[in-house]
């Protein structure tokens, strides 16, 4: 907090100092130093420095969430914007990452990641293939042909970052190759680097290895070792390859190993400097180091102690070299060497100094929080979330609008209209349902209510099933737990105890369809354009209808499901996906829609279309509440019993809350596929009862769309969360364990979409996969689909080959090969790590009903 307190007042007065000295020359854009009589050196746009006090008030944005330094960071950051065109140096990374890097990774704003691809194309430019690497300075010229530094391994960060924005592996290979010969060259056997390596331009041969800013061509300057542990630790994060790790270790032995390192681990400016002890240190490589090790801790074995040293880096930077308040113009820390060899910036302050800083002390609060963030949607430092797109423009949809009333109202409470006790005669079912039947016939009040039928504690026993067919009936119960309310299937058939179904079906006004002009939409899209006039209004419900293709069948290849008895290759005709969605408001010919795109429109496959329409026999407003269900059985393998608890479809705004169900052969809960917005919440599926094999045990089982499952248990299920063929989302399971299971959880079969597991815990499995032939050939099973913060035993999360991406993130467990070891896998990001966002689903809605 000390160091932190100190950054904010400095920070602040090193701003005014700066607007003190643009008053005079305006194309001053960023302080770099204090000059020999202490004044404020401030540098233009092109220097290599001028992106690192920008950062700093990034940082400072992301470590307060106050809005004033992102102000200001802004403000800093646009005035160096325009060195993304400058092809003349390779500090493209220090200059533009520092800088609007950091401000792309706290806000997600599109034009930010717009200069870090141009600034990316633009140092690319200066990439030798022959040589392997992108030329340093132009400088010189005397000295050397093409000059490649240990700095330059820091810019490699800009174009890792360049490959993920764009999709294009051009700068990444770039990236790898300037790596890869920089181990080749810039090393010497023991792991200590040379500054500069002079290479031929024409053959790539190395005529001279040299020195800039150390004490000789074959000294160690101690800021140049620093920038290869910092830049080959960063290599490893973005690549995966294990001989990164291995150089940024042996890199961080020499250093630690060396008899010049001070006991403070503040490094003079050259470890082979002649007067040691009595040379300048140089502050700015402690901080390099400091950051980097950090970083290094989460990837090593000997993690622990590389936090430790970066731990005793700053707590002596913090206490015996940073600034007193209000003084040195506003800089942190003190006691930087520049370049000793030219007499310039020794023993001063540097720009970069308090970058690494104050980056090194957010890496360690992160890693003392053992919380991490996702790349694609994250936290802003003042707590909303924020989003970043892949290169077409998806990304992770909001799943908020789901549940009853889509999460914007909360379960009601309604009023009891009806009590009835438990029978004496066993006509329990016939009492029920005459209850049910006579609240129909009440009128629904403002809210759509008729009534809540009260069903008082005891055992009511169903031969038969129960039916709710009409909006606005509540069937509770006094608790679900034993000596509560029971209902319990008797006698010896397979059926649903109880059923809340409507009528009819879509009614689609094809006269009025209008097609989705021709054009990609990404994953997240709120809106769609249609071609020609349309007449919509908002508040309109609408179909978003994807006629599928051939050529889809095709791509995904479920025209090639390797056959076995029974197996059906998919056609086109049956892949007619229809999202409900509502528009909320038009702008010409944009409709803007309540629920996101979950599936890529892509023109290739297929036409889409909006379509009207009505669905006059849904009903709404049903609920179920404080019940338990057990169905009565023979034996664990028993198929001849009570088959699902409760079975809703053709429902809409709908709930089920505090349920048990015991001994069922399916389903606690079932929604068919044109239940809409209904909330299961705080109910739990035990010990089922049947065979265990196919068409069994999905405890809680959803066919439907805008569905909420949160805070649910289950027990001796097979697909305990599951959704069916061409489940259409968003949907949500949430919050939720399985115990005792006997498959797997997710997406079962034929293309469900738009589905978040959030937080799911189970001693099983949690797959998105192409499953083949099993079934009748269920093949791909699903398409954004997102695990968020699950613990499992096992997951396979693929990518089908066409239409889009599934996610696992934050994943607990170990990761499986699927039933297809040749699939590509999905996108995988912080393994076994603790998530910031516990909940995606809960900071969605929240982030949306703040506003």
């Amino acid at each position: 907090m000390k160091a932190w307190n100190l950054a904010t007042r400095q920070s602040q007065v090193l701003y005014e100092e700066l607007q003190l000295l643009k008053r005079n020359d305006s194309s001053l854009v960023s302080p770099r130093t204090l000059s020999e009589d202490n004044t404020l050196v401030a540098v233009k746009r092109g220097d290599w420095t001028s992106g690192f006090y920008p950062g700093v008030l990034w940082f400072l944005y992301e470590r307060t969430g106050n809005a004033k330094w992102k102000e200001l960071a802004m403000e800093t950051t646009s005035s160096i914007e325009a060195e993304q065109y400058n092809g003349k140096t390779h500090d493209m990374g220090f200059k533009i990452y520092c800088s609007v890097g950091n401000g792309y990774r706290l806000t997600a704003d599109p034009h930010y990641r717009d200069v870090i691809i141009q600034a990316a194309k633009t140092l690319a430019t200066r990439f030798n293939p022959r040589v392997g690497c992108i030329r340093s300075w132009d400088h010189n010229s005397h000295r050397w042909d093409f000059p490649v530094i240990i700095d330059n391994m820091l810019n490699l960060e800009l174009l890792f970052e360049a490959t993920k924005l764009t999709g294009d592996s051009t700068f990444y290979h770039i990236a790898v190759s300037h790596a890869n010969t920089t181990i080749k060259n810039h090393f010497r056997p023991d792991y200590s680097t040379y500054h500069v390596i002079d290479y031929n331009p024409k053959t790539g041969a190395v005529q001279h290895r040299n020195t800039h800013q150390g004490l000789s061509d074959e000294s160690t300057w101690a800021r140049g070792e620093a920038w290869a542990l910092y830049g080959y630790t960063m290599c490893y994060r973005e690549t995966g390859n294990p001989k990164y790790l291995a150089q940024a270790e042996k890199v961080a032995s020499w250093l630690f190993a060396h008899p010049h390192m001070p006991k403070d681990l503040i490094p003079y400016w050259d470890f082979d400097a002649p007067n040691i002890p009595d040379e300048p240190r140089d502050v700015s490589a402690a901080t390099v180091i400091a950051s980097g090790l950090l970083e290094l801790s989460t990837f090593s074995k000997q993690g622990k102690d590389y936090a430790k040293k970066a731990q005793t880096i700053l707590s002596n930077l913090i206490d015996n070299y940073m600034s007193p308040p209000n003084k040195n113009k506003g800089f942190i820390l003190l006691h930087s060497t520049g370049s000793k060899p030219s007499n310039t910036e020794v023993d001063k302050p540097l720009s970069y100094a308090d970058y690494y800083f104050l980056e090194a002390l957010l890496r360690e609060e992160n890693l003392r929080s053992e919380r991490v963030q996702s790349s694609l949607v994250k936290k802003d430092p003042e707590g909303r979330l924020i989003y970043f797109p892949d290169e077409k423009g998806n990304i992770i949809p909001d799943f908020s609008r789901v549940g009853y009333h889509q999460g914007d109202r909360n379960l009601p409470s309604v009023p009891v209209t009806i009590t009835i006790k438990p029978t004496l005669n066993g006509h329990d079912q016939e009492a029920i349902q005459a209850a049910i039947d006579k609240i129909s016939a009440i009128p629904q009040d403002k809210n759509g209510s008729r009534g809540a039928i009260l069903l008082q504690k005891g055992v009511y026993n169903i031969p038969g099933s129960l039916t709710i067919r009409s909006s606005g009936i509540v069937l509770r119960g006094e608790g679900d737990a034993e000596g509560g309310t029971l209902l319990r299937a008797t006698g010896r058939q397979q059926r649903s105890l109880l059923k809340i179904v409507g009528e009819g079906e879509y009614m689609e006004d094809h006269a009025r369809k209008k097609t989705v002009k021709e054009q990609y939409v990404p994953v997240g899209t709120r809106y769609v354009i249609v071609e020609g006039n349309h007449g919509f209004s908002a508040g309109e419900p609408i179909l978003l209808s994807y006629v599928l293709n051939d050529t889809w069948i095709a791509a995904t290849k479920m025209n090639q499901i390797v056959a076995r008895e029974g197996t059906k290759q998919w056609t086109a005709k049956e892949y007619n996906l229809k999202f409900e969605r509502k528009i909320t408001a038009v702008h010409g010919d944009t409709l803007m829609l309540d629920n996101p795109v979950v599936m890529a429109i892509d023109p290739t496959f297929g036409e889409v279309a909006v379509v009207p329409f009505g669905f006059s026999g849904r009903i709404e407003e049903v609920g179920v509440e404080n019940l338990r269900f057990e169905s009565e059985y023979v034996s664990d393998t028993d198929e001849n019993h009570g088959w699902i608890a409760v079975e809703m479809n053709k429902v809409e705004n709908a709930w089920i809350s505090n349920i048990t169900a015991r001994y069922f052969g399916y389903a606690a809960v079932s929604l068919g596929p044109l239940a809409k917005q209904v909330t299961v919440t705080r109910s739990k599926c035990l010990d089922a009862k049947s065979q265990i094999t196919g068409g069994r045990r999905y405890s809680f089982n959803n066919n439907g769309q805008l569905n909420l499952f949160k805070s649910l248990y289950s027990s001796e299920g097979r697909h305990d969360y599951v959704t069916g063929a061409r489940t259409l989302g968003p949907n949500v399971f949430s919050l939720s364990v399985a115990e005792r299971v006997h498959a797997d959880i997710g997406p079962h079969h034929r293309w469900a979409v738009g589905t978040l597991y959030d937080q799911i815990e189970t001693d099983g499995e949690i797959n998105v996969q192409d499953r083949g032939n099993w079934g009748s050939g269920h093949g791909w099973a699903g398409i954004t689909q997102v695990l968020w913060n699950c613990k499992v035993e096992h997951a396979t999360v693929q990518r089908p080959w066409a239409s889009g991406q599934n996610f696992a993130i934050g994943v607990d467990g170990e990761k499986s090969a699927g039933r297809f070891t040749d699939r590509i896998d999905g996108f995988w990001e912080n393994q076994h790590k603790k998530m910031l966002i516990e909940s995606l689903y809960d900071q969605q809605l929240n982030d949306r009903l703040k506003q």
